[in-house]
């Protein structure tokens, strides 16, 4: 099955991609002006888990049983496919090199990580996970080279296909009818492949968004065209991001640590302007992960450790690793979500499927 990516008009992704470049632009020269120090080191890896060894491998058949009960919001299969970087596996920092737990029905790690916010979403949908997500992937290695080898190693062993775009394909045609809900998140290693080191790369940075309206749309266009042919009545559902780095108005707080946050609040919503755009021109639905974060709210302010903070950098470092994981030498912790975080993405997509509230026995 053959399914023909679709590009935007030029003028509209000239558009797009210049309003967002602006934005990231100022970002940019914010966090530069700020930056007299080293920049963060451990938090330089957003959204993407250690390389080596054991780390989320995206090998993914269907997840541990749920109930068949169909879902309020979704299509009438029973099916979850979940599509992304390591927020889609659900991986956290304690996790460190071990891979995700065997599901004992199948033999394989196809659930992911536990407390993830798919296999949340697949839980309070009641509709069984397969979850495909691969740590640290861009919009280049989701239809390439994966961004880990045991990611291309387990879909080629499960579907024969060597990224995760191809194996996404290859599962819907596999299990025509069945899939009720496509979850989806990529484009935050886009913006990570431009902090080399210490160093902001700042023309990177301001390139991400025409990078995003190059490619999102073909991925868009061929999922939605397996969609349409094998599960007409899945729903299709992509996040924006929350904003990590305004952790560092905690740590290294003062005035530095205020710009920094700053420009990366900045940079944030330049880039979730462009996915929101992006997704809603596909006819994709849109979790508002950021506003689940309260990114961009400063009051009321709050209290977390001691510290008076905007209510944005409390709720960061609540539902992140960044504040618990600081590392000697680094300005910052660990950008994932802990189960809290994940529970708050899962309950952005909820709303966005108009699901009943968490504990809710509504179907």
């Amino acid at each position: 099955m053959t399914h023909a990516p679709w590009r935007p008009a030029r003028p509209a992704r000239r558009l797009l991609a210049g309003l967002a470049t602006a934005g990231l632009l100022l970002s940019a020269a914010t966090v530069a002006s700020a930056s007299t120090s080293p920049a963060p080191t451990s938090a330089a890896a957003p959204y993407s888990a250690a390389t080596s060894g054991g780390a989320r491998t995206g090998a993914q058949a269907s997840g541990a049983q749920a109930s068949g009960a169909r879902a309020a919001g979704t299509g009438g299969g029973h099916l979850l496919l979940a599509l992304g970087d390591s927020l889609a596996a659900g991986y956290q920092p304690t996790d460190g090199y071990r891979p995700p737990p065997v599901d004992p029905a199948t033999g394989l790690p196809d659930a992911g990580y536990p407390g993830g916010y798919a296999a949340d979403l697949a839980q309070r949908a009641h509709l069984r996970l397969v979850d495909l997500g691969c740590p640290g992937e861009t919009t280049a290695s989701f239809t390439g080279r994966p961004a880990q080898a045991a990611c291309r190693r387990a879909y080629e062993a499960m579907t024969h296909t060597s990224n995760q775009l191809d194996a996404a394909l290859a599962e819907l045609a596999a299990h025509r009818g069945q899939v009720a809900l496509v979850t989806f998140d990529l484009g935050a290693n886009d913006v990570d492949a431009c902090v080399h080191g210490t160093t902001l790369d700042t023309a990177c940075l301001a390139r991400v968004p025409l990078t995003l309206a190059d490619r999102l749309p073909a991925i868009l266009a061929r999922l939605r065209s397996a969609l349409r042919a094998d599960d007409p009545g899945a729903r299709l559902v992509a996040m924006t991001y929350y904003d990590p780095f305004l952790a560092l108005a905690d740590h290294p707080g003062g005035w530095r640590g205020d710009l920094l946050a700053a420009g990366s609040l900045g940079g944030l919503r330049a880039v979730n302007a462009a996915l929101t755009a992006l997704y809603r021109h596909a006819g994709v639905l849109v979790a508002h992960v950021a506003s689940a974060f309260s990114t961009g709210a400063v009051l009321p302010l709050e209290r977390y450790r001691g510290h008076t903070l905007p209510k944005d950098v409390a709720t960061i470092c609540r539902l992140t690793w960044m504040c618990t994981t600081t590392a000697p030498g680094s300005l910052a912790g660990n950008v994932h979500p802990t189960t809290a975080g994940y529970t708050s993405i899962a309950a952005a997509f909820a709303r966005a499927l108009s699901l009943p509230p968490a504990g809710s026995t509504a179907r």
